[in-house]
């Protein structure tokens, strides 16, 4: 798994998907509130969505530990361990499921609906799990460091619909993008979005010029 402290204790092979359960090693942890050594008070299981393996869905098991704290004083009460590394609170994707998207948007060209295949999830499971780190990777100056050439590409994007637009049915949508043009030690053209216009680019399907252009993401 790649995260010290945590190790898998079980790998089965499920209808759909692997199940791999994990848990973290044994270590006593303190109240965080009062600071006084809690008493174990056993695991609760959560079920992530992980990274697909060998063609396959992963389904994620996580062996929370849980505490107590025995300070008739304290009001802490009872509480789970959290890693912000494997899953943030109350997520339904690992870390890595979900900056696993984000990279095959950009290197491989797929949809949300598709990585959601692979996932064995739902669209709308993986966008809401994605779409803070895009807002949070849009609103970082950085992201324009270092960039000596600008293009600007103007896109359509198709909806789908049975309807025609005279009767209410949504027609071709456009969208503008910002594209780093630059060129690496190696003269390689970058080719990476910097920003676009799009609003909600999981249920498009993109066509054109635009479709080629690539990029890099944490993975």
């Amino acid at each position: 798994m790649g995260l010290e402290g945590f190790h898998v204790i079980e790998v089965t092979e499920q209808l759909r998907h692997l199940r791999v359960v994990v848990e973290s090693d044994p270590a006593p942890a303190g109240c965080h509130a009062c600071g006084v050594i809690a008493a174990s008070h056993g695991r609760r299981e959560v079920r992530l969505v992980d990274v697909p393996s060998f063609g396959r869905p992963v389904r994620l098991v996580w062996r929370k530990r849980t505490w107590r704290c025995v300070e008739p004083k304290c009001r802490a009460g009872g509480w789970s361990e959290q890693h912000d590394g494997l899953a943030r609170p109350r997520a339904l994707l690992t870390v890595r499921a979900c900056w696993w998207p984000i990279a095959q948007i950009r290197r491989e060209h797929a949809s949300v609906a598709v990585l959601a295949r692979q996932l064995g999830t739902s669209w709308r499971t993986v966008w809401r799990s994605i779409k803070p780190l895009l807002e949070q990777m849009a609103a970082d100056p950085t992201r324009f460091d270092n960039v000596e050439v600008l293009g600007v590409d103007e896109h359509i994007w198709h909806h789908v619909s049975t309807k025609p637009v005279d009767q209410g049915g949504r027609g071709p949508k456009e969208l503008t993008g910002m594209v780093d043009l630059s060129r690496d030690q190696h003269g390689r053209v970058r080719a990476r979005l910097l920003a676009s216009s799009r609003d909600d680019p999981g249920r498009l399907t993109p066509t054109g010029s635009l479709s080629a252009v690539r990029g890099s993401a944490p993975v």
